[in-house]
């Protein structure tokens, strides 16, 4: 598949594919590489700062849902 830039405004526009399955307003962060490859990397939002009162491992014991204490990617949202 290839893909053509295009001008709009000031801004040069690369379409992504719909076979992509990218929402509507997913936000990214564009880098360039010494290459010039580019790169779109998804913005991670921590979902719990919008509720300093909300508490995840009350929350997990409510749902019966387990935790084994040891993170095993990026999910230790509390030291971002």
């Amino acid at each position: 598949m290839i893909v053509k830039t295009r001008r709009q405004g000031n801004s040069i526009m690369v379409t992504i594919p719909a076979s992509f399955n990218i929402g509507e307003n997913v936000e990214f962060e564009p880098i360039k590489d010494e290459n010039g490859v580019i790169s779109l990397l998804p913005i991670r939002h921590n979902i719990y700062r919008a509720d300093s009162n909300y508490d995840l491992r009350k929350a997990m014991e409510k749902e019966n849902i387990g935790d084994n204490d040891t993170p095993v990617g990026r999910e230790d949202v509390w030291n971002d």
